[in-house]
């Protein structure tokens, strides 16, 4: 069966600049580079990898967003927006599960902050 999800890959124009903003902004750790390429980052549970794209569709939106959880999303907005975070709300909204905000990394890949607070 076809029903489990065993990595995610992003998709980026600049390998190197990609490393810089999921590592420096972001706070991954690199697990392995693959080439010059291919990189993994260090994540529990489901790799996520970036990989250098010959092109990039610059589209409005993208079809699959990454989640990243918060468990203090003011102080993670507040440190985003300081390291320079591309980031397209002024403050977190509330969503069904909580709230959240949305960030661009350099590429154009929304990235999707969620703090679970309204889930019992």
């Amino acid at each position: 069966m076809l029903n489990k999800v065993c990595v995610i890959t992003i998709k980026v124009g600049n390998i190197q600049e990609a490393v810089q903003f999921y590592t420096e902004i972001l706070d991954f750790k690199v697990s392995k580079y693959y080439g010059e390429n291919i990189v993994s980052l260090v994540h529990e549970g489901l790799p996520i990898v970036l990989e250098k794209a010959d092109s990039i569709k610059t589209e409005t939106y993208n079809s699959v967003l990454l989640g990243i959880l918060s468990q203090d999303i003011e102080k993670d907005f507040a440190s985003l927006k300081e390291k320079g975070a591309t980031i397209l709300f002024d403050e977190p909204q509330p969503c069904p599960p909580g709230r959240f905000f949305v960030l661009e990394d350099p590429f154009g890949n929304r990235i999707e902050v969620v703090e679970f607070s309204n889930m019992e």
